[in-house]
């Protein structure tokens, strides 16, 4: 017969023991995720009439409240070269709300077609007027994601090494691209209902789709993911809708920096052939992941 006593101390083990498996099970399961929105500050109006500027300040200011009410510590990548006149502000607007200010090139050049020097030079170009702007860690982000061949690769990337920049990598590929050429196809109008009606549902499916396709790359592991999403018309809508979603299923969100302690596999363009591949063709995707 066991006392009062061992039968204690079996009970304690029990709770000891579900609760460490608990736990373990929790931590396994732990979802983080970095926001990184490349374009910046295109917000798909030029600021040439009143009422455009208007457009553009009130889809930027979205983009920032969505970031500052789901307390994201998001980075942003900026084209030096677009910058039109009263934009600058909204970069510094940006970095106030506590937001990260990476250097996306001076004319968004895709380095899978172009010379090593001259790809460098941009980049250079950029950093000279980003300077004052930029965030440390200084963290570059490739357009296209395109890291170039064998031939320009190294090179570019000891010029980002010897400027003391990180290269900021992505795991989850929104392709929002897509879905904002769709939204342009309707009639102004007519837009924002069917973006916030008929593009919202499919959009968001889609980049929960891209979500779970690289949790199962990483194989179980408790790796962070990093996001990669455009400064374009519907994430100026819909932005509070990705974020939610991902709040609702758990996921924590970091900084680039904690997220490169221990990334997700990541994703680039590989090769002159894939960059190369048409609008429709990536759109086809897209429609099949209705």
């Amino acid at each position: 017969m066991k006392s009062k006593l061992d039968k204690g101390l079996s009970r304690f083990k029990l709770i000891f023991l579900v609760t460490t498996l608990f736990s373990t099970f929790c931590f396994a399961q732990e979802r983080e995720i970095a926001i990184t929105i490349d374009d910046l500050p295109l917000v798909a109006s030029q600021m040439n009439t009143p009422n455009n500027q208007k457009r553009s300040i009130d889809r930027f200011n979205k983009i920032i409240e969505a970031f500052v009410t789901y307390k994201v510590p998001a980075t942003g990548f900026v084209i030096a070269g677009a910058i039109e006149k009263g934009q600058w502000e909204f970069l510094e607007q940006f970095h106030k709300a506590g937001l990260m200010l990476g250097n996306h090139t001076y004319s968004h050049y895709n380095l899978n077609q172009m010379s090593a020097e001259k790809y460098i030079a941009d980049v250079a170009r950029a950093d000279k007027i980003l300077t004052p702007i930029m965030t440390n860690p200084k963290y570059f982000r490739y357009p296209y994601l395109a890291e170039g061949n064998k031939n320009t690769k190294q090179q570019v990337h000891d010029y980002l090494a010897e400027h003391h920049y990180t290269i900021a990598p992505v795991t989850i590929d929104s392709k929002d691209f897509n879905f904002n050429e769709m939204a342009y196809k309707i009639p102004f109008r007519a837009r924002e209902a069917y973006i916030l009606h008929k593009l919202k549902p499919r959009y968001l499916a889609y980049i929960w789709k891209q979500t779970l396709r690289a949790e199962k790359k990483s194989k179980g592991q408790s790796s962070k993911q990093i996001l990669l999403i455009h400064a374009n018309l519907i994430n100026s809508y819909l932005l509070g809708d990705i974020l939610e979603m991902y709040q609702k299923n758990g996921y924590k969100f970091i900084s680039l920096t904690e997220a490169l302690k221990n990334p997700a596999p990541t994703i680039s363009l590989p090769s002159f052939l894939e960059s190369a591949r048409t609008q429709s063709e990536v759109l086809s995707e897209e429609i099949t992941a209705k």
